[in-house]
């Protein structure tokens, strides 16, 4: 038996040959979804692995509007406090190991809306962001701040019968952003073409990708 079970050799047989994470994803990206509300920052992704810290810019953004608080009195132009987002942590990803990274939807929306709450007094929605190394093909105006995401009631439409919007987003390059810059300095900008009939907080989503180029 013991010269038998040495002579004698294995084979196994894979029943599947073998793939890469691409083709397993059929070559499709990894998406992320966040429901924004009233959350700090510096909550997200806390025991989440490192993947989803790509989005910690992404979720910034969504939570710089969902922290905001709406009054019903006065001021056509409402000055909404910056933020810092700290994205040094990100310096120790390989970034040749991603293709791409987008910032697909960002949805901002009224936190548990009542029947006559509207957003329809809102005229423009952005957020202007000041980088330490700016990207390639986003403008940058005179004050050292590119928009990243935008809305305009002349030009776009509201949603849910008034009560959240879309943002419109800059068509910029996330990865390069992500990868050359360790502080972004938010700054979002408000302007109402009425006063709203209800003080009223915001929430909504953000939806983000990443496609990976693994290699294997």
């Amino acid at each position: 038996m013991t010269l038998f079970s040495c002579g004698q050799r294995e084979k196994l047989t894979p029943v599947y040959l073998p793939m890469t994470v691409n083709e397993l994803k059929n070559d499709k990206p990894i998406y992320f979804s966040y429901q924004i509300d009233d959350t700090q920052i510096d909550e997200y992704a806390k025991y989440a692995g490192k993947f989803p810290l790509f989005g910690k810019l992404f979720q910034a953004i969504a939570v710089v509007l969902a922290n905001t608080s709406i009054s019903s009195k006065g001021g056509h132009e409402l000055e909404l406090p910056p933020v810092d987002v700290d994205l040094s942590s990100l310096q120790a990803i390989d970034f040749d190991l991603i293709q791409y990274i987008n910032l697909d939807t960002l949805i901002v929306s009224v936190r548990n809306a009542k029947s006559r709450d509207s957003l329809n007094f809102i005229e423009k929605l952005e957020i202007y962001a000041k980088l330490d190394s700016p990207v390639v093909g986003l403008p940058v105006d005179a004050n050292g701040y590119s928009r990243l995401v935008y809305f305009d009631q002349i030009e776009d439409k509201f949603a849910c019968d008034g009560r959240c919007i879309k943002l419109n987003i800059a068509p910029v390059d996330w990865k390069e952003l992500l990868k050359t810059n360790k502080l972004v300095h938010l700054q979002p900008k408000l302007i109402i073409n009425s006063v709203p009939v209800s003080t009223m907080k915001l929430a909504g989503s953000v939806d983000f990708s990443v496609k990976f180029n693994l290699g294997f």
